[in-house]
């Protein structure tokens, strides 16, 4: 074999059996003959022979000798060391042999099982699955880890399809999910089953394992629990769907190409000279080649290359068996077996491989996946942007238009140009704090950028940034200089492609002007966006992308592509515009339609008897049009299931507020500005919040909303001896930050009910107590161990209408405390005394509120996240398969836990589409407390507000819409 090498193998492979029995021969030198045989043979074997020796390897791992078990695993290990594409195509029947050693009584071979199956997954090219190989290493050894297993299956993001080799390794571990006597982990390893199934975008890398994986779904269609039952009848749908009769039509198209190979290189070779076992071999060899070459990315170049890629396969094995006039015969031969391959593929991969559109594609992806969440978004969906052109990604919520952008920035799809130069614009610029605008520019530019300190600088004036604004903290700028910063970023990195997910969020109209006229300027740069804002993507798509699902609820979608700006795109498919979400304040400007045209005129003031009095003005009334009548309907839709609810509980009223026109927080020529700068963002404000205001916080990008905001609910303090803050001690208040999504972070391992569960465990909301105005300082707290210095608050009474607050000091006994009235301590005591107050307070709300001692069980949890529109499925997954509109309604949720008399929200309208900001409207008319919140959503405000707050200069001005309803 040595000596021979491919002239030997024909010959060498019928024999490999009858080596690896002699193996565990009883005279020791047989068996260590045959050893080294089988390692002389195995390593002599040409890559795309390996398939063929499999067979006697599975059965040696199969008999009884532990030794030969042992030698026939480390052979395999070898083999997937040296040939790991070929030997993936083996998997479905490899890995249930090693399974099988794995469990063995015999130590060594345990040990020997257990070590090759890392190895294994090096012929695993998917990298979804490749991301996955510790836990799948850990659930095949270790059975109690299975439904860890499969939970990280489910959270795993597909882009890529799955194949046979990696279904081989996941099939052992959903075997035994579905196998199990627990409910939990049958019915996810049912909804992981039909989700693999889905992903396969070649039924026939399912037919091997229908004979284990369908009597599995059948005895769980058996089950007690309608659920499991339900998740199996969809899995097996899944299964049988892709397989039907795949299998036979996939053997009989390899068995025709062989066939063809054979005859034809067997007349070449002479038939009279050659073994027939050569030429056998050989068309067994060249069909494995084309499986390999058409199984990637398909192409008229890749059809045209084939015949001259298979005979320069095939000749060197001729001229091993000394057929060295065969290379002047084959051309004709592997045009045939192309011919004869193509043949076999579906019509879509030969129309696929036949036509050329002649356009420069930048990026050009084939038959996508995308699957998240435990849900399949994408299937067969091809990625094909033309180079300079700029596309608009349009479709419903939920379909994994954002998921998408992460994985194409990734660049981890398969068939994704190596090299790319892309750039993301995420919706949110996450920065650590102290971190300014120059400092987080070198962070964040290219490596071996020259004289990057030049360039940054450049690049910031280009973009507007004045001295002052480059000095400041990046977590002190406005929605839209973070917008810009991003901008600038970009331009450093020069990017082919850019991509950007919803760049307009938190701009005003003269931000949204300035970012289309900068992206209209990037000739050559090809660009993927995804936006709401639909008048934004008409200004800037040259193309619209439309994930297209057939209208049907559920189904996977695939892409259909439009040569066209959005509005003629609206016009040509009024039907599929007319039915997408949207975040903007009303209709497109492109779908402005007559009055006498327009739906649902109901009267929105039938909402809520609460909020009768607000309503869209007369003026407003086609700006938001697209709200309104969702409004409008919005009880008849949620009770049909089409919009989630959002319910919103009684706070009732703090001890002494009788009336919703009675002051509970209030400002007094408060001042701020931040450390590193001497410009005032506010300057001598005043606010005054009653149970009954329903205010909006409106200005200009970087007027100082979001920082106002802060300053109210004490999240910010004031200047130093600048103004006075004051808020009812029996208030309880809850806020709901610009970037509240981005503390989630910390915990999307979490379910949505661990999450409340955490956050809440102590009685108090653990996001309140990192307010500033409650939170102690390291020096606070050193303060606190001096000399008499205050301690602890222990009491609360009131006297004359005013709170007093009981105290204990060091140095003295913990029963020798003392009481004073609010106003002298804080003129006798330092300020972290009014802190320590102030948790007192937040602990005795708590109890008012029932929250100390509301149970924070699974079952109250679950309660409270239905009235938000958070089901179970959602509140037993993981936070990271929520979408943002989910993660936004949870942050909502969790803010509404203790009952909240006033509710603070800075652009909560972000992430949500139209059908959730309707139920959020609708819920913020019908709460009993008050509401302050930041929004750019004009439809949006104009139904809650009956006030509004406009921040422009250093200073806030009032300006009164209707009077609050007394109540």
């Amino acid at each position: 074999s040595e000596r021979l090498g491919f002239a030997f193998e024909p010959l060498a492979l019928p024999q490999l059996p009858q080596i690896v029995a002699l193996v565990g021969d009883r005279d020791r030198k047989v068996g260590e003959a045959a050893v080294r045989t089988l390692e002389t043979v195995v390593s002599c074997l040409d890559p795309l022979a390996v398939p063929a020796a499999m067979p006697a390897l599975y059965h040696g791992m199969r008999t009884v000798s532990w030794h030969v078990k042992e030698v026939c695993l480390r052979t395999v290990g070898r083999l997937a060391a040296r040939a790991p594409g070929p030997l993936g195509a083996c998997m479905p029947e490899c890995v249930p042999a090693v399974i099988g050693c794995l469990n063995d009584s015999n130590a060594k071979v345990q040990s020997a099982a257990s070590e090759v199956i890392p190895t294994m997954l090096s012929c695993v090219d998917n990298p979804e699955t490749q991301s996955l190989k510790a836990m799948i290493v850990r659930a095949l050894r270790e059975p109690s880890f299975t439904l860890e297993a499969v939970d990280e299956i489910l959270s795993q993001t597909f882009v890529n399809a799955m194949d046979g080799t990696s279904l081989a390794f996941l099939m052992p571990i959903l075997l035994r999910g579905l196998r199990s006597e627990t409910y939990e982990l049958v019915k996810k390893a049912a909804t992981c089953a039909g989700n693999m199934c889905a992903l396969i975008v070649n039924g026939a890398e399912l037919a091997p394992f229908l004979p284990e994986l369908n009597p599995a779904l059948e005895m769980a269609l058996e089950h007690s629990s309608p659920a499991v039952r339900a998740e199996a009848a969809t899995a097996r749908d899944k299964l049988l769907e892709g397989v039907g009769e795949l299998q036979a039509s996939a053997r009989k198209g390899r068995d025709v190409v062989s066939e063809l190979l054979r005859t034809r290189l067997a007349d070449a070779l002479g038939a009279a000279t050659t073994p027939p076992e050569v030429a056998a071999h050989m068309g067994s060899l060249g069909t494995s080649l084309l499986e390999r070459l058409f199984a990637g990315k398909l192409s008229t170049s890749l059809l045209a290359e084939a015949p001259q890629r298979l005979a320069a396969e095939l000749v060197p094995l001729a001229v091993a068996v000394g057929a060295t006039s065969l290379a002047e015969k084959l051309p004709p031969v592997c045009e045939a077996a192309v011919e004869a391959f193509v043949e076999q593929l579906p019509l879509r991969a030969q129309q696929v491989l036949t036509s050329s559109d002649g356009k420069d594609y930048l990026v050009d992806v084939q038959n996508c996946i995308l699957a998240f969440a435990g849900r399949v978004l994408l299937k067969k969906a091809d990625i094909r942007f033309q180079r300079g052109h700029r596309y608009g990604l349009i479709g419903q919520n939920g379909v994994g238009k954002t998921t998408l952008l992460n994985r194409l920035s990734a660049g981890d799809i398969r068939g994704f140009p190596p090299g790319l130069n892309v750039h993301y614009i995420r919706h949110e610029v996450v920065c650590e704090d102290g971190v300014d605008v120059v400092a987080f520019c070198m962070q964040k530019a290219p490596a071996g950028l020259a004289d990057a300190a030049v360039r940054i600088e450049g690049v910031l004036a280009e973009v507007g940034f004045t001295d002052e604004l480059r000095a400041s903290e990046v977590n002190n700028l406005s929605g839209g200089w973070k917008m810009k910063l991003s901008v600038a970023i970009s331009i450093l990195h020069a990017p082919e492609l850019l991509l950007l997910d919803e760049p307009t969020n938190h701009l005003d109209r003269e931000s949204i002007e300035w970012l289309t006229k900068h992206l209209l300027s990037l000739t050559g740069v090809t660009m993927g966006i995804v936006s709401h804002d639909y008048d934004f993507i008409d200004e800037v798509c040259t193309d619209v992308t439309h994930y297209d699902n057939g209208g049907q609820l559920g189904k996977p979608c695939r892409f259909v592509y439009y040569p066209m700006t959005f509005s003629e795109f609206q016009k040509l498919k009024p039907e599929i515009a007319a039915g997408l979400p949207r975040i903007d304040s009303g209709p497109p400007k492109s779908a402005s339609q007559p009055a006498s045209e327009v739906s649902g005129s109901e009267d929105v003031s039938e909402l809520s008897e609460s909020m009768s009095s607000v309503s869209v003005s007369e003026s407003n009334a086609s700006e938001g049009s697209g709200l309104s009548t969702t409004l409008a309907k919005v009880d008849e839709m949620i009770a049909a299931g089409l919009i989630l609810p959002m319910n919103f509980p009684d706070p009732g009223k703090p001890e002494g507020i009788r009336t919703f026109r009675k002051p509970v927080m209030t400002l007094k020529k408060c001042s701020f500005k931040y450390p590193e700068t001497d410009r005032y963002i506010l300057k001598e404000v005043d606010a005054t919040v009653t149970l009954g205001s329903r205010a909006v916080i409106v200005g200009g990008n970087g007027s100082g909303k979001s920082t106002f905001l802060k300053l109210l609910i004490g999240d910010l303090e004031p200047e130093e001896g600048q103004g006075e803050m004051w808020k009812h001690h029996a208030l309880r208040l809850s806020y709901v930050a610009q970037q509240s999504l981005h503390h989630l972070e910390d915990h999307v391992t979490s379910t949505p009910i661990q999450y409340l569960q955490a956050r809440f465990r102590q009685g108090l909301d653990a996001e309140v107590a990192k307010l500033k105005s409650i939170a102690l300082t390291d020096d606070e707290k050193a303060e606190m161990e001096k000399g008499s210095a205050i301690y602890a608050i222990v009491g609360r009474t009131t006297k004359g209408n005013k709170p007093w607050y009981e105290f204990q000091q060091r140095g003295k006994m913990k029963a020798e405390t003392q009481s004073l009235p609010f106003a002298e301590i804080q003129l006798r005591f330092p300020p972290y005394v009014q802190k320590l107050i102030k948790n007192y307070d937040q602990k005795a709300q708590a109890i008012e509120s029932g929250m100390a001692i509301r149970p924070i069980t699974e079952a109250e949890v679950l309660k409270h996240l239905g009235d938000f529109g958070i089901d179970q499925q959602l509140a037993f997954g993981k936070i990271r398969q929520m979408s943002g509109g989910q993660r936004q309604r949870l942050v909502i949720c969790a803010a509404f836990w203790s009952k909240p008399h006033v509710i603070a929200l800075d652009e909560p309208t972000n992430y949500l589409d139209n059908d959730s900001v309707a139920a959020l409207t609708k819920a913020l008319k019908d709460f009993k407390g008050a509401v302050v919140t930041v929004s750019e959503n004009e439809a949006f405000v104009n139904e809650i507000s009956n006030e509004k707050w406009v921040v422009e200069e250093a200073a806030v001005t009032l300006v009164q819409l209707r009077d609050a309803k007394a109540r």
